[in-house]
């Protein structure tokens, strides 16, 4: 099992002028050009409290009945669908729908069964320990420095080191994480493997955090930008996908290891949004991810 250190890794929100760092300068372009006959198709829970009914994009409160915000639909038929819920004045289910988007409202041509292949919230991270395992394994090499204290003094560390892009956490043992909090509770937790990616000088910042941690270790360097440069590329893309490209964000992200955001949108036009996006801040930087997308696309 594999888990981020999520607390470790703060969500900076520095800001940057157009074209920077590293992106050169605003490229020609125009806003992307919604077709409101192409037909169109995502999946999500369709809700309504009343209101009329909308299809929920982005997160769902989880309480009873649910909560969420999203688009209207028009066309809608409950007697159409099967499988829908209903308490306290509200009726939901999980759908999957085909139709059209003015930029406002999705019109319905068909309903289908729930399709999760429909839904993008992002790619998949790799958070494998990219070192080889030491001979005899993975092993403390100061067990007095391999507890809780000392991984976040070490991690502290590492995220002031210059050259610093990310921090996550693999196990010595893989277990699934049932048997990670058993070992925990039993008081034999499992040795954490701290990985550590910096731009520069990866043997200089082992021999930093070593002065903290004397646990599993494993330090890789890679050319790219540092976690503050990624943090200022994704905050100044969220106000160009917005107020340049006219998009509608729904949720946002930081993205893998060495990239800056992904970005939920409603749509994407033709995928114009995301060309001018590459153009601007080189390709995979910034991925959008359209919950609306063309129904010839799948």
């Amino acid at each position: 099992m594999f888990l981020v250190v999520a607390a470790l890794l703060p969500v900076l929100v520095a800001g940057c002028g157009a074209g920077e760092p590293g992106t050169g300068e605003t490229p020609t372009m125009t806003a992307p050009q919604l077709d409101s006959e192409e037909l169109l198709e995502g999946s999500g829970m369709v809700l309504d409290d009343g209101s009329g009914p909308q299809l929920c994009l982005g997160g769902v409160a989880e309480s009873y009945p649910p909560q969420c915000s999203g688009i209207p639909l028009a066309g809608w038929d409950w007697d159409a669908v099967d499988g829908e819920e209903s308490a306290a004045g509200t009726i939901w289910g999980e759908f999957h729908v085909v139709g059209t988007y003015d930029g406002e409202t999705f019109t319905v041509v068909e309903a289908r069964p729930y399709d999760p292949e429909a839904v993008a919230f992002g790619g998949d991270r790799d958070f494998t320990t990219p070192c080889p395992e030491p001979e005899g394994g993975w092993v403390a090499d100061d067990p007095s420095k391999a507890d809780d204290e000392a991984f976040t003094a070490g991690a502290a560390i590492a995220q002031g080191l210059p050259g610093y892009v990310a921090l996550w956490v693999d196990y010595a043992e893989d277990l699934a994480p049932e048997e990670l909090d058993e070992r925990a509770v039993q008081g034999d937790p499992v040795l954490q493997i701290m990985n550590v990616v910096v731009t520069e000088d990866a043997a200089g910042a082992k021999a930093a955090i070593r002065e903290a941690w004397g646990g599993p270790l494993c330090v890789t360097e890679r050319e790219g930008h540092t976690e503050q440069e990624l943090a200022a590329i994704r905050a100044e893309a969220e106000r160009f996908i917005g107020e340049e490209l006219g998009l509608e964000t729904i949720w946002s992200s930081e993205g893998s290891v060495g990239l800056a955001a992904e970005v939920g949108v409603v749509v994407d036009p033709g995928g114009s949004g995301q060309a001018a996006l590459d153009e601007r801040y080189g390709p995979g930087m910034v991925t959008l991810y359209p919950a609306l997308r063309p129904v010839q696309a799948r």
